[in-house]
């Protein structure tokens, strides 16, 4: 596969992601909690504090297709493997991270001012280990990244 391909490719997952983020962020969250109101009218008391707390998630993940959109453009320049590529990737790790953490503390705050369901609080689990996964996975790319170019680098003074 080319790597203009490659680079066309992230770019249609990255806009998939940014479409699948509106969807969520913008209708499930607002209007899937309205309609648990309807069900359960005296938790009113939680929606806008969740509301807050979920859409506040909207910035850094946007941040993040930003920096992929960036790492496809290089991929298709041929600099996949590059000192700005490393730096996006680190900036990527870092944001997920600090993501996950957010996301865990406040449904642990959450769950114990009792404005989360225990189910709800379990899944947060699984979401953390995938946050935490996209962290590691986003650190061990940065580092692998940095060492290609500065092998590329001492190999471009030896020619």
């Amino acid at each position: 596969m080319s790597q203009k391909t490659l680079s066309v490719l992230a770019k249609i997952i990255i806009i998939l992601f940014a479409v699948l983020g509106i969807a969520f962020y913008g209708i499930a969250v607002p209007f899937g909690g309205q309609e648990l109101l309807s069900g359960a009218p005296e938790l009113q008391y939680c929606y806008f504090p969740w509301l807050i707390f979920m859409e506040l998630m909207v910035i850094p993940d946007y941040l993040v297709l930003v920096l992929a959109w960036k790492i496809a453009d290089s991929i298709a320049k041929d600099r996949a493997f590059s000192k700005g590529n490393g730096r996006r990737f680190k900036y990527i790790s870092v944001i997920s991270l600090i993501t996950t953490a957010y996301f865990f503390i406040g449904n642990t705050v959450f769950f114990l001012l009792k404005m989360n369901h225990p189910s709800v609080y379990i899944v947060s689990f699984g979401l953390t280990f995938i946050g935490a996964s996209i962290a590691a996975a986003s650190a061990i790319l940065s580092y692998l990244s940095q060492k290609a170019a500065d092998l590329q680098e001492q190999s471009d003074l030896t020619i």
